[in-house]
This record gives structure tokens, C-alpha cells and sequence, in this order.
């Protein structure tokens, strides 16, 4: 596995690591990736966006949302297959496909093209390598 940086620290104390678990990728969605979103609500969708957090650690990649109830999709990373970037322009959406189907085709966005690349590379660098 290639070296990385822990970004722990800049987690919300409401995502809460196992043990020995470190966090490659940490971002929120991108602005510009829902623009209509903030035109047509004035800007309250700052809120949503504010406490919706994609995360990749060594053990998992996560989305972590939701202002009164907390909504988690998590996919341990033994268990990804394949990830791929779906869509173009301001807006995309990362696929996590999981082993044998187990867990199907997962979408992980909206995202900047940016950091969808992102994202892919650190679950990449993270997963472990086939025996």
C-alpha cells in the first residue's frame, strides 16, 4: 500500500473510526456540482451539502449524510471490485462496484470531476492487492 496522509482530524465528531482506522479522502460536495440545487433553494442547500461527507479510509469507503437523522453507506473495501467514474462536466458520480454483486453497484455523488478522480485513487491506493 502507498503512504498517506491521515486527515482524520478534519472529520466531524458525528463520523465516528474504528480502531487503527485512517482516512485517505475526506470532502464534501463540490458547489459547483449542484448549482441548480442552490439557485432554486436560495442557498439553504449549503446546509445539506455542509453534512454530506464522502470518506475512503484503509478499511472502507463511506458516505456519511444527513441533517436530522445520519444515513450511512458504507462499503468495506475487501469487498470493492471495481470503481469507475459515470457522467461529465460539473457534475459525476462514482461507481463502487462490490465482489460477486454482493452489495451491487453503489453510487457514491455528486462530486466534481475533480474529486471523483480523487476519490478513485484513494480507494485504488487503499484496497488490498488480490493474493
Amino acid at each position: 500500500m502507498t503512504p498517506y496522509q491521515d486527515v482524520s482530524s478534519a472529520l466531524p465528531n458525528w463520523i465516528e473510526l474504528e480502531p487503527g482506522e485512517n482516512v485517505l479522502f475526506h470532502e464534501l460536495p463540490e458547489r459547483r456540482a449542484r448549482l441548480g440545487a442552490y439557485v432554486a433553494s436560495l442557498g439553504l442547500f449549503e446546509v445539506w451539502r455542509r453534512r454530506t461527507h464522502f470518506v475512503v479510509t484503509n478499511q472502507r469507503v463511506a458516505t456519511v449524510r444527513g441533517l436530522v437523522s445520519i444515513d450511512r453507506q458504507v462499503i468495506p473495501l475487501d469487498r470493492v471490485e471495481r470503481v469507475t467514474l459515470r457522467g461529465r462536466g460539473r457534475s459525476v458520480t462514482v461507481q463502487v462496484a462490490t465482489v460477486n454483486g454482493a452489495l451491487g453497484t453503489q453510487p457514491f455523488g455528486p462530486l466534481s470531476e475533480d474529486q471523483a478522480r480523487r476519490l478513485i485513487e484513494a480507494v485504488e491506493r487503499a484496497r488490498p492487492t488480490p493474493a
